[in-house]
């Protein structure tokens, strides 16, 4: 039920467009969309569609005389890079291209072709491209590009990566279909398939690559319905392609990946999250077929989301984390309601292993909201989910002795003290040194650096000074008597991540030499 309602509302959105047949296209278009299939790297078994609302497109001439087209998302991260070159470095034309190979390392005798970004790209690229329409402009500029593109990715064999690219293209002709798209197993799936012809034509849909049970209507009005129920069967991903005929010698397509999956878990979606009751808990799920919803929080992500809510009776100390899980989770806990969560804890990596942990304090009669996510898709995913008493927080107290040390022969000066933890930490301590001769002061530095093992740990530092003259005529030294200090102590817990720091000022005495 859970997925079925994440996945219903994407359908009421795509049922929502179906209306009178679709406007005449806009002179101009400019988009990159690109199908990949499952086990292709660069792709990552995606389906993307973007367009100058997504991020910017640039075009120009490459090495090659051919096109290079520059994506840069809005998101961080988020780029794309296309490259096309005709054999011979002549300049590219109207035309299909076979036995492409990497753009720029391609034999001369071959076209070039390279498309990467999101940081993943081949070292050997094999696929072919077909230009549909370039314009060249003044001083080695591109004004229009139009090409569909096919690119294996280390061998020929490979999962292939297609699309189209766009940029301030004359399109004649263009389908419009989803460009990715999720169903349950034995639910419904219904979207509508657009045409559209820069001068108003009908466009005839069809389709091809059809599932076994899918079907594809033409409505006779450049849309077109598509429906199937696919069956526990048939889990898997599939590339529907749509075709599009203005009937006036212009063809066009388009595609869709349907990926039909298992019913999520039961957990899958804030409004039915587990709800603890037994407290100290623990359980285990299979995640692998976990969804996101598109109001799910973000901590590190938000993919392969399930949920759990605790209310406790008395205000205490709570721990959740995700060990014993054998996949890469994130961790997070909110407050709220649906709709309107506050996050209070976020965690990924933690205890030096990829799973989560996060620890805080809890409020009696307040529910908390718990989502373990991932930072991308992984199966298996079989989660174990524990919720207990926190250890108190990390603390740790630095003190300084009352009495330190002076070497008489060279006014070197020694300080002493301990430092006392709850938890496995480093410490660092630094400070200056202060003494006074007459109206003459004296100043030295410290610093040392103290594993502290949830015990009581001495510690001793020598003070650094530069050796200055007293009433030009002697060396001015640290001597035996009072001295003040004042110093920083930086505790950092590896395990938890916490960091915290002490403020410490103290007089000593300096013993040793007058």
């Amino acid at each position: 039920m859970v997925a079925h309602f994440r996945i219903s509302a994407l359908l009421l959105t795509l049922l929502a467009s179906v209306a009178a047949a679709p406007p005449a296209l806009a002179q101009t278009q400019t988009s990159l969309t690109m199908s990949s299939a499952p086990g292709d790297y660069v792709g990552q078994g995606q389906a993307y569609n973007l367009t100058p609302g997504t991020g910017t497109f640039s075009a120009s001439v490459n090495g090659g005389n051919g096109v290079s087209i520059n994506y840069q998302g809005f998101t961080p991260g988020d780029f794309w890079s296309l490259d096309f070159a005709a054999p011979n470095s002549q300049p590219l034309a109207v035309g299909t291209y076979l036995n492409a190979t990497r753009f720029p390392f391609e034999s001369p005798s071959v076209p070039g072709l390279a498309i990467y970004g999101d940081g993943r790209g081949c070292n050997m690229d094999f696929g072919s491209f077909s230009v549909l329409q370039i314009v060249y402009g003044p001083n080695n500029t591109v004004t229009a590009f139009d090409a569909t593109f096919t690119q294996y990715c280390e061998s020929l064999t490979a999962a292939p990566l297609t699309g189209e690219i766009r940029y301030n293209a004359n399109v004649i002709i263009a389908v419009t279909a989803p460009t990715s798209l999720k169903v349950v197993e034995n639910q419904n799936l219904t979207f509508t398939v657009a045409g559209q012809d820069q001068q108003g034509r009908r466009v005839v849909l069809t389709a091809t690559n059809l599932p076994a049970g899918a079907s594809f209507t033409d409505l006779g009005n450049s849309t077109g319905s598509f429906s199937w129920t696919p069956t526990s069967a048939q889990v898997g991903t599939y590339v529907v392609t749509f075709n599009g005929d203005n009937q006036a010698g212009n063809t066009t397509t388009a595609s869709t990946q349907i990926q039909v999956i298992p019913p999520p878990p039961a957990n899958d979606d804030v409004l039915a999250a587990t709800h603890i009751f037994a407290f100290p808990y623990s359980t285990t799920e299979n995640a692998a077929t976990a969804t996101s919803a598109p109001n799910d929080p973000w901590c590190y992500g938000n993919n392969q989301s399930v949920w759990f809510t605790y209310t406790p009776a008395v205000d205490e100390r709570l721990e959740a984390n995700t060990f014993g899980s054998d996949y890469d989770t994130t961790l997070s806990v909110y407050t709220g309601s649906p709709g309107n969560l506050a996050q209070i804890a976020c965690d990924d990596d933690a205890g030096g292993t990829v799973q989560s942990r996060v620890r805080f304090d809890a409020t009696a009669g307040t529910t908390y909201y718990f989502m373990v996510g991932a930072l991308y898709q992984q199966s298996p995913a079989d989660l174990v989910f524990n919720l207990q008493l926190a250890p108190p927080p990390f603390t740790f107290t630095p003190s300084i002795a009352q009495f330190g040390s002076v070497s008489a022969s060279t006014g070197a000066a020694t300080i002493k003290g301990s430092v006392t933890c709850n938890a496995g930490s480093f410490i660092l301590l630094s400070g200056q040194v202060k003494q006074t001769h007459g109206t003459v002061p004296v100043n030295g530095f410290f610093s040392t650096f103290v594993p502290c093992n949830s015990t009581t740990v001495p510690w001793s530092a020598s003070v650094q000074s530069q050796t200055q003259l007293f009433h030009g005529r002697s060396a001015l030294l640290f001597t035996g008597g009072k001295a003040s200090i004042t110093a920083q102590a930086f505790g950092f817990d590896f395990d938890t991540g916490e960091f915290k720091q002490v403020d410490l000022s103290t007089n000593v005495t300096l013993t040793g030499a007058q």
